[in-house]
C-alpha cells in the first residue's frame, strides 16, 4: 500500500489555530462551540481523518479535544472539569476520529489491494490477446486450407450434378463447364466426329477473333491423334511420334497441349476433349493424369445417358403413373443385382406398399398411385429408378444404384416424412433389401424387401 502524505501535520494545527481565532473573536461566548451543533471540530475530524488516514484521524481529535478543553478554560469555566460528564464531549472527538481515520485506511488498503488485482488482470489480459492472436494466425492458416478442400469439394460436388444429367446434350455442357474447372484450363474445346472429321460444337475461354479451326482433319493434331488412339495424349507425345514432316511443320499443326476421347458404351470415341491453354506450373503429369480420370467418370456418365436414349426410344415407361413399367423393373433388377455380384459393389431396393385401397373407387386408386408415383421421383437420385411392379401388396419399387444399407435406411426416412406431409389418410410402409455376397438371384433381394414391409 502506498503511503499518505504527511501535510496534515502542518494543516491541521493552522485549521485549529482558525477555529479559535474565529471562536474568540466572532463568539467570545460560545466556549469552543458549545453552543453549536454539530460543533465544527467535527468538521476537521472527519476532512483530515478520511484524507490522511489513522494517524491524522487520531491526531484531528485530540486538538479537537483540547481545543474543547482550552475553550472552556479560557472562558472562566473551569469547574466544569470537576464533571466527569464534560469529558465525553472531548472523548468522542478522539474516538471518532480514531475510528474515521481507521476506516479509511481500511478503505485504501481494499483500493490497493483492487488495484494490484486490477493490474495482475491486465497483465494477464495482454498474454491472452497475445494468445490470440497468435491463435487467430493459426486459425486463418487453418481457414484457407479449409476453403481449398471446400473450394475443391463444390468443383466435385458440382461436377458430379452436371454429370448427372441424362440428356445428352445437357450432359455435354456439363462436361465442358466441370472439366476447364477441374483442370484450371483458360481454353478448351469439345470436337465431334462429322464424316471423316473433328467438329467444333463447344468450347471454353475462346473469343471469336482467336485463331483456331472449327474443323480438322481425321488424324490431325492432338485431337486427332487422342481419337485414332482411343487415349490421353500430351504435348510429350506429340514430341515422341514420328513425323515424317520436318520439325517446324510438325508443330505447326499442333492444335492443344493435351486432350482425351469420350467413348460411348461400345468403346467408339464419341467426342474428343482438349485443353489449349492453362496456367504453366499446372500443366504436369498430374494435370495429365487428372484428365485421364475426368475423362472415365464423363464415360460413364455418357453410357448413362446413351441407356437413357435406349430406354425412352423403347417405351419402357408405364405412361399411367409416369414410372418405368414392371418389366423394366424385373431386366434393371436382375441386371444390376449380377453387376453387384460381379464387381462387389452396394445395391439396393425399396419395395413402396401402401394400405387397402379398395375402399376408394378406382378414380380416386389410380389419382392416389399417381400423386404417391410423383413423390417418389421427387425424392430419388437422378440415377436411382423408381418403377411399377406386379406386386399387389407394393404396387411401387425404387431401385438404388450403388446404395449401401444405411443410404437405403435414409432414403426410406426422407420418403416417409415426404408422404407424411401429404396427408393423404392412407398407410405407407416401406421395406428395404440390400445386396449381400451369399445371395445368388435378385428374387432374394426383392423377398428381403417384402420380408422387411412386415
Amino acid at each position: 500500500m502506498t503511503s499518505r502524505p504527511r501535510s496534515f501535520l502542518y494543516e491541521a494545527p493552522i485549521f485549529y489555530l482558525l477555529l479559535f481565532v474565529v471562536q474568540r473573536g466572532l463568539f467570545p461566548g460560545n466556549f469552543a462551540f458549545h453552543e453549536t451543533n454539530p460543533n465544527p471540530c467535527w468538521l476537521g475530524i472527519l476532512l483530515f481523518g478520511l484524507r490522511y488516514g489513522l494517524a491524522a484521524g487520531v491526531l484531528s481529535g485530540l486538538a479537537s479535544a483540547v481545543f474543547y478543553v482550552v475553550g472552556f478554560r479560557l472562558g472562566g469555566e473551569s469547574f466544569r472539569f470537576e464533571d466527569l460528564d464534560f469529558y465525553i464531549q472531548p472523548g468522542l472527538f478522539v474516538v471518532v476520529g480514531a475510528a474515521v481515520g481507521a476506516a479509511a485506511d481500511h478503505f485504501l488498503h481494499l483500493l490497493a489491494d483492487r488495484g494490484s488485482k486490477i493490474a495482475d488482470l491486465e497483465e494477464r489480459n495482454q498474454g491472452l490477446a497475445k494468445q490470440i492472436q497468435a491463435q487467430q494466425k493459426a486459425l486463418r492458416a487453418v481457414e484457407q486450407q479449409v476453403v481449398s478442400q471446400m473450394s475443391s469439394m463444390v468443383t466435385l460436388y458440382h461436377g458430379a450434378r452436371e454429370l448427372g444429367c441424362l440428356e445428352r446434350a445437357a450432359l455435354f455442357t456439363g462436361i465442358m463447364d466441370f472439366f476447364t474447372q477441374a483442370l484450371g484450363a483458360t481454353k478448351t474445346s469439345l470436337h465431334f466426329p462429322v464424316e471423316q472429321r473433328w467438329v467444333q460444337r463447344d468450347q471454353r475461354g475462346w473469343k471469336d477473333g482467336d485463331p483456331f479451326p472449327r474443323e480438322l482433319n481425321f488424324t490431325q493434331g492432338l485431337i486427332g491423334q487422342a481419337g485414332a488412339e482411343n487415349r490421353v495424349v500430351s504435348l510429350r507425345d506429340w514430341a515422341l511420334m514420328e513425323s515424317d514432316e520436318a520439325s517446324e511443320e510438325k508443330w505447326k499443326h499442333l492444335d492443344s497441349i493435351m486432350a482425351g476421347p469420350l467413348l460411348d458404351p461400345t468403346g467408339r470415341v464419341a467426342a474428343v476433349f482438349s485443353v489449349q491453354s492453362m496456367p504453366f506450373l499446372r500443366f504436369n503429369s498430374a494435370s495429365v493424369n487428372l484428365l485421364t480420370l475426368l475423362l472415365d467418370w464423363g464415360n460413364a456418365a455418357l453410357a448413362k445417358s446413351v441407356q437413357h436414349e435406349e430406354l425412352k426410344a423403347r417405351s419402357i415407361l408405364d405412361e399411367e403413373y409416369g414410372v418405368y413399367n414392371e418389366s423394366y423393373f424385373r431386366i434393371r433388377s436382375k441386371q444390376e443385382f449380377a453387376r453387384s455380384k460381379r464387381y462387389a459393389l452396394p445395391f439396393s431396393m425399396l419395395l413402396v406398399s401402401v394400405g387397402d385401397l379398395s375402399r376408394f373407387p378406382v378414380e380416386r386408386q389410380v389419382v392416389f398411385l399417381r400423386v404417391l408415383s410423383r413423390m417418389l421421383n421427387g425424392c430419388v437420385r437422378e440415377i436411382d429408378v423408381v418403377a411399377k411392379t406386379s406386386f399387389v401388396e407394393a404396387p411401387f419399387a425404387v431401385l438404388l444404384m450403388t446404395a449401401t444399407p444405411e443410404q437405403a435406411g435414409v432414403l426410406r426416412a426422407r420418403l416417409l416424412e415426404s408422404y407424411r406431409r401429404l396427408g393423404l389418410g392412407v398407410e405407407l410402409r416401406v421395406g428395404v433389401g440390400t445386396y449381400q455376397a451369399k445371395m445368388e438371384k435378385s428374387e432374394e433381394l426383392v423377398a428381403q424387401a417384402q420380408a422387411d414391409i412386415g
